[in-house]
């Protein structure tokens, strides 16, 4: 899972880096004050990497997704700057790369496995959320509970919005001479009618204009007889519920036995 991948390697990468550093400062950087303050400093690293991590940790145990955790992932970005400025000291001193003791190549070595570990969380972060808003595309359509849009960051939610936009285009144009548009979001499982009775369960949605059953006034409470593409996505999105009518219970059982 995230976690596995996120603190498990964090805590192996650094862990390997901790040891072949004080291994090679242990036996050529002893007498430097300067280089034991930087071991000092080794050793509290895989503290601070804890934020990274505990990004992964959040997406891991929120039911859809975790409010956008901006304030971590500045500290996250802040701690890639500094373990950045620190590579940058390391080799200041020196001139020729090619000679540089073997004590501050270590801590190179070190400073960059806490980038990139911290790098890497990130995109894992970022990533997984904007997987999410993708999938929420397919399964709710265009109408998204204001519950998830409100967990959603501004940039989150205007690639959301493209992200519409082109499924929405291809589908009107996925063939030039096409008359009618091809939802392909409509159906999440191969339906087993074409029309099926609904139940309203939110208030004030007022009415739809649907491609097969004209205008449909949705008022809770109200039970209808729709067609199933129209009303696919309200579905979905949670708005209207499916009645289970006895067809439908008995091809239920049917395949239970």
């Amino acid at each position: 899972g995230l976690q596995a991948r996120g603190e498990g390697c964090a805590v192996v990468a650094v862990s390997a880096s901790l040891r072949r550093s004080r291994a090679i400062h242990g036996f050529t950087c002893l007498g430097s004050r300067t280089h034991r303050s930087r071991l000092r400093r080794s050793a509290a690293m895989p503290l601070h990497m804890k934020k990274g991590v505990q990004l992964l940790l959040d997406l891991e145990r929120a039911r859809w997704l975790p409010y956008f955790n901006d304030k971590i992932i500045k500290e996250v970005v802040e701690e890639i700057f500094n373990d950045t400025r620190e590579m940058k000291n390391l080799v200041r001193e020196h001139d020729n790369l090619d000679t540089i003791p073997e004590g501050v190549a270590a801590g190179l070595v070190l400073y960059n496995d806490l980038v990139d570990r911290n790098r890497r969380c990130l995109l894992a972060y970022l990533n997984s959320r904007l997987e999410k808003v993708e999938e929420l595309r397919w399964e709710v359509g265009l109408m998204v509970p204001e519950e998830k849009l409100t967990r959603l960051h501004d940039s989150e939610k205007q690639y959301m919005h493209l992200y519409n936009a082109l499924l929405d285009k291809y589908m009107k144009r996925y063939v030039p001479p096409c008359r009618h548009p091809l939802d392909l979001t409509a159906d999440a499982e191969a339906p087993e009618e074409l029309n099926v009775q609904i139940r309203v369960c939110d208030d004030g949605m007022g009415e739809i204009v649907t491609a097969d059953s004209g205008v449909v006034r949705l008022r809770k409470g109200y039970q209808l007889f729709v067609k199933r593409t129209d009303i696919e996505h309200l579905i979905r999105a949670g708005k209207v519920q499916h009645v289970q009518t006895s067809r439908t219970e008995g091809a239920a059982s049917g395949d239970g036995a």
